[in-house]
């Protein structure tokens, strides 16, 4: 405390200000070298919003922690259905399951996990509100450690393990913490989005991983990969206590990328979060509802399409009549752990659809993939004979259409982001983890029991109308305005960004008249922060038919300023020749300034292309209308064109430092030559009107 108490006092006391003659007192520089000998410790979190190599590794070690939770909480489920078959001929199987049959058996233990997951998701998100998020992740994180020796060592009797399985349930639901993380850091929208892909992506992955980890484990026991699960979560805990840093409280994150579509936005600030005050309790729980809806309706296509379907199509049957099954255990095995796998393609392609469909409609897309990818799964199933091509195009259609049917899944984070408050994202992400959870823990032990008590195919054609109805419930989340599809963005040289004048390059945007001093301070500004410089709009003549008085009035003002514009940057240019000490422009920044500003790599050549072209398009019409039939006289119009445009540069439209000097000083002679006509045709006009002759707007 005492070196706090000094640090204060080193910048407060009233020696630390300048004296009467306004020069520093000799007592301030004592300060500063006293200051410079104290260590000091820089908070973490100003890293966190500063350095990009800190915010990365400390995503990473969320990312890390959330996937090793995933592998604990499936990490092994590849082996419940020999589990719970005592005839399996596994000495590690369970004696009895009663009173539940294989299917309700098998689907009950990870539902115990799944149902402690989602009760302790309506709480941690809210207690990661209010405590932290790092601490928080911290204390699930150890005590998922031990939870997984404790499971060990309940085995030996069904019961025990289930409820060995829910209680350390409720220490594994941290993906709402690491959601919620997401949202306290990143505030552009795109970005926010795929990293919150991203986060349910390594969830996936690692419930996907667990499973692969069980299956690699075969031959040392059902339940030893506990172990490894254990050892992943000590691994987990010190990387995120060694990088994991804590956000800053009341502090607003922007995004550090330095670059175009992230530096300059526009004033209405669309990619960055606008967070409301209050949630939206109506479009939250439309969210939620879809969300449960979605995660029953995705029972029907995982895991009952492989267990009990596969697993009955392309193997009991044959085992019951002593023949070669098509499909093995083994291969049912890893079917269902790699399966998950497929989420990777998945996160890499929801950005575009995000794009064109919205938000929204890439849930409604994604629940409507679920139906038809489960029906066309349970048709190759009931209708076509068990063979191996018949497996093989199940599996096809299986790993095909398994990555459009996530969608619906990574949806729901970036929904959900969108209408939470500052204060509320670790709640809103945390019944977004329940809703999930509920979903997944007891609709497959409901669906195991219509299994057992009806059929397999009355089971999955329930999760086929599920995923129907997940489908409608989401459907009116697409007219929100932050979830809809958004209107596309005009390019950037058609765009206002921010610190500039709103009302200024809104005139130039239109293609009205803007003075040629703030047209080019505003090309300044652009060229030196990167930015593409405005390409206004060419009317159409048809538009600007009746003002051409105006335009032609106008043309005084910008002939003159570019011709003195050109004098200012000779007039620089040879004063450097005979004093390099006193060169006003260099030639390097000027050459680069002038090639950025007309065709730098910064520019949309298509949008400069079009722009030229209406250019062309109006001059034709201009002609005609005015009695030049270009139809007719095309080439007498090409050799006027030419007079009135000299060339300004012999090799082509890039400038360099050897042609700059006889670009500027060409360009002076036509602006000279313009504006000195300018000024005769006016006086010509003035005279005539005096005189009561002509009454037009000129000899424009």
């Amino acid at each position: 405390m005492a070196g706090d108490e000094e640090a204060v006092e080193l910048v407060g006391g009233s020696e630390a200000a300048a004296d009467d003659e306004g020069v520093m007192s000799a007592s301030l520089y004592d300060r500063f070298d006293q200051w410079r000998s104290h260590r000091y410790i820089l908070p973490r979190h100003y890293k966190l919003q500063t350095e990009e190599d800190t915010r990365k590794y400390s995503l990473w070690s969320v990312n890390f922690m959330i996937t090793c939770s995933a592998i604990n909480t499936k990490m092994l489920n590849p082996n419940f259905a020999i589990m719970c078959n005592p005839y399996s001929g596994n000495p590690a199987s369970f004696e009895s399951t009663s009173p539940f049959g294989f299917n309700s058996a098998t689907y009950f233990i990870p539902m115990c996990t799944l149902i402690g997951v989602a009760i302790a998701s309506i709480f941690i998100g809210t207690m990661s509100d209010r405590l932290g998020r790092k601490s928080l992740m911290l204390v699930l994180g150890w005590i998922s450690a031990v939870g997984s020796i404790v499971k060990y060592f309940t085995r030996h009797t069904f019961w025990g393990f289930c409820i060995s399985n829910f209680i350390f349930g409720f220490f594994l639901g941290n993906l709402p913490i690491g959601m919620a993380y997401v949202g306290d850091i990143e505030q552009n929208q795109k970005k926010k989005e795929q990293l919150l892909g991203m986060v349910v992506g390594c969830f996936v992955l690692g419930s996907s991983g667990g499973g692969i980890i069980a299956v690699l484990m075969a031959d040392v026991g059902l339940f030893a990969p506990l172990w490894v699960g254990a050892g992943l979560m000590v691994i987990a805990n010190i990387l995120s206590h060694k990088y994991m840093i804590e956000p800053a409280k009341n502090v607003v994150e922007k995004p550090i990328d330095i670059d175009i579509e992230d530096k300059f936005t526009l004033n209405e600030d669309d990619e960055d979060v606008k967070r409301p005050e209050v949630i939206d309790q109506k479009t939250l729980w439309n969210i939620v509802g879809g969300a449960l809806l979605d995660n029953i309706g995705s029972t029907g296509l995982f895991p009952l399409c492989l267990s009990p379907l596969a697993l009955e199509t392309y193997y009991a049957q044959f085992e019951m009549k002593g023949e070669e099954p098509v499909m093995s255990i083994l291969a049912y095995q890893w079917l269902s752990v790699c399966v998950a796998l497929l989420v990777i393609p998945s996160t890499q392609m929801t950005p575009w659809f995000f794009e064109r469909l919205g938000v929204a409609g890439v849930c409604v897309f994604g629940n409507s993939c679920t139906a038809i990818v489960t029906s066309v799964l349970l048709l190759i199933a009931t209708a076509f004979p068990a063979t191996n091509l018949s497996f093989g195009f199940f599996v096809f259609s299986m790993y095909s259409g398994f990555p459009f049917t996530v969608f619906s899944q990574l949806t729901t984070g970036p929904m959900l982001d969108a209408i939470a408050p500052a204060d509320k994202i670790g709640f809103v992400q945390g019944l977004n983890n329940a809703s999930m959870n509920f979903g997944m823990a007891l609709a497959p032990w409901v669906f195991g029991l219509l299994a057992d008590a009806t059929s397999t195919t009355a089971a999955i054609i329930t999760g086929i109308c599920f995923s129907v109805a997940a489908a409608l419930a989401n459907a009116p989340l697409m007219r929100h305005p932050l979830m809809g599809k958004q209107s596309p963005k005009p390019p950037a040289q058609k765009r206002i960004f921010k610190g500039e004048d709103e009302e200024i390059v809104q005139k130039m945007l239109s293609g009205s008249y803007v003075d040629p001093e703030l047209t080019l301070e505003i090309a300044k500004h652009r060229a030196m922060n990167g930015m593409p410089t405005v390409v206004p709009r060419v009317r159409p003549y048809g538009e600007e038919k009746e003002t051409l008085g105006k335009l032609a009035k106008d043309a005084s003002a910008t002939f003159e300023f570019r011709r003195e514009l050109a004098d200012r940057i000779l007039a620089g240019l040879a004063s450097g020749k005979d004093d390099p000490e006193n060169l006003e422009f260099s030639k390097e920044e000027l050459v680069q300034f002038l090639n950025t500003v007309s065709r730098g790599d910064n520019q949309d050549q298509e949008l400069i292309h079009q722009a030229t072209t209406d250019l062309g398009v109006w001059m034709g019409d201009y002609l005609e209308d005015n009695g030049y039939s270009p139809h007719t006289a095309s080439v007498l119009m090409k050799q006027m064109f030419m007079t009135a445009f000299p060339r300004l540069t012999d090799d082509g439209p890039e400038l360099t430092e050897e042609n700059l000097e006889e670009y500027l000083i060409r360009n002076r002679r036509v602006m000279n030559s313009y504006a000195e006509h300018k000024k005769k045709t006016s006086l010509l006009g003035i005279f005539a009107q005096n005189a009561g002759g002509y009454h037009g707007h000129g000899w424009w």
